[in-house]
């Protein structure tokens, strides 16, 4: 199918019944766009004059977007050219159908891919991960210390940046493994991020852990948040202690 491009921008129109614009969707791609203009291999498609009359009440002399409107709203303000194809085959009916065949790249790929081309980060991590039988988004959290927005991000556009320092990490993953033995769950990504978060306390003691754990693993339960596994440490941990360690929600500890 024939892909064409122009700048003018009032050959097109947005169809009311799409999904609403994302502004902050649009903000995103226009500095990606600044970056690096890809368009050209993303070309929009559209619906003819005439369809886009019939279907969705247009005036006939414009077409009707019915996949890319984000991309066209961010090409028009960054007064680059807009690449589409025009398809009457499909209407924007279809799209929400087609969007849910689609599988969105998960942080798998995005190691896999960086590591493939020889990025030496994804390559520690991909190693680190698959070697330790982690999971990804704990080993994000062990190796860069977050799994937030920020350095997701960063991991998504090829810039992860591993901070922790490597002897701290294998002694983490020397750790888990250890614990491994006593608890079936012990490399639940929740668990591992609960565990990454009680050794950057400068109070605690990995050993005196393990004493607890060794006669108390049956009193730590599978949770869903960091935060109910954080508790858990905290009560094994501090079990008939003399110098009790304080974990608060915010992930910070305090000696007390």
């Amino acid at each position: 199918m024939r892909i064409y491009e122009t700048k003018q921008y009032n050959s097109f129109s947005l169809i009311e019944s799409n999904r609403p614009i994302n502004f902050k969707k649009v903000e995103r791609m226009r500095t990606k766009i600044k970056e690096k203009n890809l368009s050209s291999a993303y070309a929009i498609v559209v619906n003819s004059k005439e369809a886009s009359k019939k279907r969705y009440g247009l005036n006939g002399k414009t077409y009707g977007i019915i996949d890319g409107q984000h991309r066209f709203m961010s090409l028009s303000l960054e007064n680059k050219k807009v690449y589409y194809m025009i398809n009457d085959d499909v209407s924007l009916q279809d799209i929400p159908k087609a969007a849910s065949l689609q599988d969105s790249w998960k942080m798998t790929d995005y190691i896999h891919h960086y590591a493939t081309i020889g990025l030496s980060q994804y390559k520690a991590f991909k190693g680190y991960s698959e070697s330790n039988e982690f999971p990804p988004s704990a080993t994000l959290s062990i190796l860069c210390g977050d799994r937030g927005t920020y350095v997701l991000n960063q991991l998504k556009n090829g810039e992860l940046e591993i901070v922790r320092d490597w002897k701290e990490t294998n002694e983490i993953a020397s750790n888990i493994n250890e614990m491994h033995q006593y608890i079936p769950f012990a490399k639940n990504s929740r668990f591992i991020e609960a565990y990454a978060i009680m050794y950057d306390n400068p109070h605690f003691e990995h050993k005196k852990l393990m004493l607890k754990i060794e006669f108390l693993s049956n009193k730590i339960r599978r949770c869903a948040t960091v935060t109910d596994f954080l508790e858990q440490f905290e009560f094994i941990y501090n079990y008939k202690s003399r110098n009790p360690i304080q974990i608060t929600r915010r992930g910070k500890y305090n000696g007390r």
